[in-house]
């Protein structure tokens, strides 16, 4: 009990394990084992710095800088699974098909139909013609 005691004072008022040091740490042992099959001395160099950086992470006191940091990450991991998700939807959705308007670059969900078809952007009002190659 003494130790774990101890261990939390000297954690107090530094950052911990957040979201970046999960992800920074997943990437350096991906690495770390292609570096197993590589045997890259560089290879071995950057996974030893993204540990290093990781750990500075932990221990580091500023704290304000660290949470800017985890959270231009969580950013772009959101963004990424967004996209993802909307893929994934999409590749789904056997029925309709998704074309771009060439005026306004809004995404139209059009009816499967194989063949040409003129269509009018919900938008801009701009009829433009959609060719679909499966139905």
């Amino acid at each position: 009990m003494n130790f774990r005691y101890r261990l939390m004072q000297f954690m107090s008022g530094r950052n911990g394990v957040d979201g970046l040091f999960y992800a920074i740490f997943g990437v350096a042992a991906v690495l770390s084992i292609a570096n197993c099959f590589i045997r890259s001395l560089v290879l071995q160099i950057i996974v030893y710095v993204l540990v290093g950086f990781a750990f500075f992470r932990i221990m580091s006191r500023n704290i304000e800088a660290r949470r800017r940091e985890n959270q231009w990450f969580n950013k772009i991991k959101f963004f990424c699974v967004y996209k993802r998700n909307i893929r994934r939807q999409r590749k789904a959705d056997y029925s309709h098909v998704y074309k771009k308007c060439p005026r306004c670059r809004a995404v139209l969900r059009l009816p499967r139909r194989k063949g040409k078809h003129t269509t009018v952007c919900p938008k801009c009002n701009k009829g433009f013609k959609v060719y679909v190659f499966k139905a």
